[in-house]
């Protein structure tokens, strides 16, 4: 599995380059407490700002959800989905007020960014670093639970070094943020050519691919996808009754080469292992190739990194349907598509050559 990685991803593959990823904002110089009696405070003090809209599929979208016994913002990207969720319920009928009048609330909280969310540049390094920042709103502290207006906003910042960052866990904070949690990567499409693991000049070159969790590397084989060892591109996530699923609807595969055209794909990629092209199915993925990579830089569309030596720089771009919903109910879509894009390095050889597996021609 290791050595296949190896050959088919750049570095570490470019789990950094997916582009999709949370909207960066701006730094959020916030008060981000409050106490219960201060007058306005059940507003939760300022918001922060929301991240400029990039007019990108793959840029973050969420979506609250508020019942009577819990508030949950939904989120997904090109990279990742996931829920963060309040819990309110319980026996004492006092208020928040009446319970933790004396405390203060810390409304926001800092974390680490997720695998796998492309990081804004920071061009400041010296000076600070990018995290993760939620922050519930709209809390009303003459309620049980904070009432059915509150809000959590997700959104990524730039923090100053010195930054306090630490969690309050005094008991009116445990007690809102003690269900928040949950983050899910989507799975990423390793590239595994057929029926060669090299491609070759003139014979048509079959894509399939490795459906991995980039932050464990285990294969994802969920829903239709459940027996089929290199997994597929689905995954469901569920969370005390609450369920996201994410379906792959396209995908596409750009070599960005002079005379090679992208194909666009069933991201079910189907192929008939063994059978010869005439008996592969209509839908399968496939480029036959007119040249070896040998040319690869000379005639490329985009740039090729200087440490690619004789490959093509190929682009892979997935296309991802996520809907929620919850204690069974009919679900939801979230957006309106997140697309994952990756980048995968393409060997193309005229003949066998030495130190390369074994080779199988129709």
């Amino acid at each position: 599995m290791r050595g296949t990685l190896g050959r088919w991803l750049v570095g570490a593959c470019a789990l950094a380059m997916l582009c999709g990823g949370l909207v960066a904002a701006p730094a959020a110089a916030a008060d981000d407490a409050c106490r219960p009696g201060t007058p306005g405070c059940s507003l939760g003090g300022p918001e922060p700002a929301p991240g400029p809209d990039r007019g990108e599929s793959d840029a973050m979208q969420s979506k609250s959800i508020t019942t009577p016994k819990r508030v949950c913002s939904v989120y997904a990207s090109g990279a990742g989905m996931g829920s963060y969720c309040v819990s309110g319920a319980g026996g004492d009928v006092e208020t928040l007020r009446e319970r933790f009048g004396s405390q203060t609330f810390q409304r926001c909280r800092y974390g680490e960014i997720p695998l796998g969310v492309k990081r804004p540049f920071n061009s400041r390094p010296d000076e600070g670093r990018y995290m993760m920042l939620r922050c519930l709103g709209n809390i009303d502290f003459d309620t049980y639970s904070g009432g059915r207006d509150r809000t959590l906003d997700i959104s990524i910042v730039f923090v100053p070094t010195g930054t306090d960052t630490e969690d309050n866990n005094n008991g009116i904070s445990r007690f809102l943020w003690e269900q928040v949690n949950n983050n899910t990567q989507l799975p990423v499409p390793i590239m595994q050519p057929r029926p060669n693991p090299t491609p070759l000049v003139g014979a048509p070159t079959y894509f399939t691919f490795q459906w991995i969790d980039p932050s464990s590397n285990a294969t994802i084989a969920q829903g239709p996808f459940a027996d089929r060892a290199q997994g597929g591109p689905f995954r469901e996530i569920e969370e005390n009754g609450f369920t996201m699923q994410a379906e792959a609807t396209s995908l596409r595969i750009d070599p960005h080469q002079e005379g090679i055209e992208a194909v666009e794909c069933d991201p079910s990629t189907p192929y008939r292992e063994g059978a010869e092209p005439a008996e592969q199915p209509e839908d399968a993925c496939s480029i036959t190739f007119p040249r070896s990579s040998a040319s690869a830089r000379d005639l490329a569309t985009e740039p090729i990194p200087d440490n690619i030596d004789e490959a093509f720089y190929a682009s892979v771009e997935v296309t991802w349907q996520v809907s929620y919903g919850e204690d069974g109910s009919a679900r939801s879509r979230l957006g309106d598509g997140f697309t994952m894009r990756l980048k995968q390095v393409v060997p193309v050889q005229e003949v066998q050559a030495p130190n390369q597996p074994p080779i199988v021609v129709f």
